[in-house]
């Protein structure tokens, strides 16, 4: 072995002991430490201070340099076992609450409260035998005063969110008013505090959010939010009046400003909305319902009166505006159905648009249906258009009304018509008599022409007959008897036979008898057989059984036997055969009336 080998074992050796001899010391340091720990411990658990106690008996139990006491250790941190745990838990429990404050995690730091509440329950218990120790540990960490500033903190940010979010509009995010309901009362120094600051952070929020909205146009928008919003407070045990004041403030200012515009329409689809609104809400009542209540019905009787007063358009655009309100449609109905009675053509043009249609009239309720209307046009063609009790409307026509025609009148003929067949009269004018007359019945497969005949006037009878004072008989186109070329028949029957009424015969107002009886019969009107002898025009002299009559009309008279209707008013002289070299006869003078 070398000098310089030997040198470095000794070096070796040396430092091998004096590693022993250091860690020796440590040792008995730490017996001497372990051994003082305990007689601390000692003395502040005879002193009955167990919170010090308990930490120098752990000191003390954690020392492993010596096995000293172990039992009489064991023992007293049996004991105090409670406040180990106590120290454990809300050491634990500060720990969290500073990581949620550093990481602004609200949910953790409620957590942490909500578990610092449970712990105290636990450890103050009246069952626990060291629950008076339970306060001086919780202030040995300051968890309290660190989680009154964590709240505080938390109370600021949010309502600096409200603030941002009232900035930009934001209607949806309402999660900074339930983290602030959720901050305990203690946290804003008790209930009363807390919802008196809350309700005056969250009305000053809402209120300027709900006017905003309005404000915008977003009507629906507010009131759903509104209900939502009240719905959320509810569910939170949170009184929140100003919701609904706000609200119907709004809504009365928005109908107020509907009314004056008179904009019904906008008025009834508000009203619309905040039903539905209140209806929602639970709500069975508000001044505002009445108002709407009231003003919807200022509408409709305003209506109902410019129905009277024949403003069909002006009620009937009310009832269409407030429809959206509530139905209206019957009343739309009756005001288009007093429109469609009081100006029928509109009915004519609704079955067909394109004629100008002249001489209408119309009626309600007749004829099976719910409105009528009837016309002609230029052309002549008469018009016949019902609305059907369904509402639905059919139209007829004809063509059989002579063109040339001037129509004075069209309408109804109350006579010939029935509870479920109108007849239409057309009246127009006569180059031969008074009137130009046309009927035409109205059936489900068109009109059908009844009669047609130039007259002076008729009469229908109680068998629905027509008694038609001097018709014009004969003639092109013209229906009825004939007595003699360019005759006239004062009193003509027509009956009715099948689709159309013919001429029968004239009325009887005159007696029959023969010609030598004439002188027995002055001033009546009679009916007699005669031949003449002599014609002419005006003027004829007739003979019977040696016996001579005059005869005197508008008639051009010709020889021939002729059955005379006139009447015998006077008598004149004359001479037969014009021979005047003769006796004057004295012969009856017959005024005609009528041939046959």
């Amino acid at each position: 072995m070398t000098m310089k080998n030997a040198l470095t074992l000794r070096n070796l050796y040396i430092l091998l002991c004096a590693a022993a001899l250091v860690l020796i010391g440590v040792k008995g340091y730490d017996m001497n430490r372990k051994i003082d720990w305990v007689a601390t411990a000692g003395q502040y658990y005879d002193r009955k201070d167990l919170i010090n106690a308990e930490e120098w008996y752990q000191k003390a139990a954690a020392n492993r340099s010596i096995r000293y006491k172990e039992d009489l250790i064991a023992s007293r941190l049996k004991k105090l076992e409670p406040i180990t745990s106590m120290r454990q838990s809300l050491s634990r429990l500060d720990q969290r609450a500073e990581t949620a404050a550093r990481n602004r995690d609200f949910d953790g730091l409620m957590n942490v409260y909500a578990d610092l509440v449970a712990a105290k329950k636990e450890y103050m218990a009246a069952s626990q035998p060291l629950a008076a120790y339970y306060p001086k540990i919780s202030a040995m960490y300051g968890i309290s005063e660190d989680l009154t500033k964590d709240f505080k903190q938390f109370q600021s940010l949010f309502y600096q969110q409200a603030k941002d979010q009232l900035a930009q509009g934001n209607v949806n995010d309402n999660a900074f008013k339930w983290n602030l309901l959720a901050i305990p009362a203690e946290f804003y120094g008790g209930a009363e505090a807390k919802s008196k600051q809350l309700s005056g952070k969250f009305q000053s929020y809402d209120e300027a959010l709900m006017a905003r909205m309005a404000g915008a146009g977003q009507y629906q928008n507010m009131l759903d939010w509104s209900l939502s919003m009240m719905a959320e407070y509810k569910s939170r045990s949170f009184k929140a009046n100003w919701v609904k004041e706000k609200a119907d403030s709004l809504t009365r200012t928005l109908l107020t400003k509907d009314v004056q515009g008179e904009q019904a329409a906008n008025f009834a689809a508000h009203a619309k909305m905040y039903t539905a609104y209140m209806a929602g809400a639970g709500m069975k009542q508000s001044a505002v319902q009445d108002y709407i209540t009231r003003q919807i019905g200022t509408w409709l009787k305003g209506a109902d009166r410019k129905v009277k007063n024949h403003k069909y358009e002006e009620a009937i655009a009310i009832y269409q505006a407030l429809s959206g309100y509530e139905d209206t449609e019957d009343k739309i109905k009756a005001a288009q159905l007093a429109w469609t009675v009081h100006d029928p053509v509109r009915l004519l043009q609704s079955a067909d648009p394109s004629p100008s249609y002249d001489f209408v009239s119309g009626g309600a309720d007749r004829f099976g249906g719910k409105a009528y209307a009837i016309g002609a046009d230029g052309s002549n063609t008469v018009y016949f258009t019902q609305m059907n009790s369904d509402e639905t409307v059919q139209g007829y026509s004809s063509h059989d009304f002579p063109q040339g025609a001037a129509i004075r009148k069209v309408s109804i003929e109350p006579s010939l018509s029935t509870g479920s067949t109108p007849v239409i009269l057309v009246e127009a004018d006569s180059t031969t008599r008074k009137a130009l007359y046309a009927a035409y019945e109205v059936r489900e497969n068109g009109m059908v022409q009844l009669f047609q005949f130039s007259a002076d006037g008729y009469s229908v009878q109680s068998d629905k007959s027509l008694l038609v004072t001097n018709p014009e008989i004969g003639g092109d186109s013209m229906t009825g008897g004939m007595d003699a070329a360019g005759g006239t028949a004062p009193e003509a029957i027509y009956e009715r036979r099948g689709d159309a009424y013919e001429f029968t015969g004239f009325q009887q107002d005159f007696t029959d008898i023969v010609a030598t009886d004439l002188p027995s019969h002055p001033g009546e009107k009679v009916r007699f057989t005669i031949y003449i002898v002599q014609g002419g025009q005006g003027e004829a002299l007739a003979e019977m059984e040696g016996s001579y009559i005059k005869l005197r009309g508008n008639f051009q008279f010709t020889e021939g036997s002729v059955t005379v209707i006139g009447t015998y008013n006077e008598s004149e002289e004359m001479y037969p055969d014009g021979d005047q070299t003769v006796e004057p006869v004295n012969v009856p003078v017959v005024d005609v009336e009528r041939l046959e």
